[in-house]
């Protein structure tokens, strides 16, 4: 039996474990490993995320970076809130 990989009927692990843990999409575990690897949000004052939606690294930037840390996340698509994450609806190619 194949496994199917479109859209929401994703089937590796890392898919189900983001809906489990409660981030908005798998790549949030990349970010979380290069976070274990270099250790750079821990030190971050402030981050830029683009192309952001549906705000996975927003998630983990939030969690992992200072209280006072300023995140920002720009996308072409609204960004549902993050608790101390600012959002922007633009185009950044213009």
């Amino acid at each position: 039996m194949k496994k199917k990989k479109l859209g929401k009927n994703r089937l590796d692990k890392f898919y189900h474990l983001a809906k489990e843990q409660g981030y908005r999409s798998r790549a949030a575990f990349k970010l979380i490993q290069l976070n274990r690897k270099y250790n750079f949000l821990g030190n971050c004052k402030a981050l830029l995320d683009l192309c952001a939606a549906p705000g996975g690294w927003l998630q983990v930037a939030a969690k992992t970076m200072p209280v006072a840390s300023l995140i920002v996340g720009v996308d072409l698509v609204p960004i549902k809130p993050v608790r101390g994450v600012k959002t922007l609806v633009g185009d950044i190619t213009t």
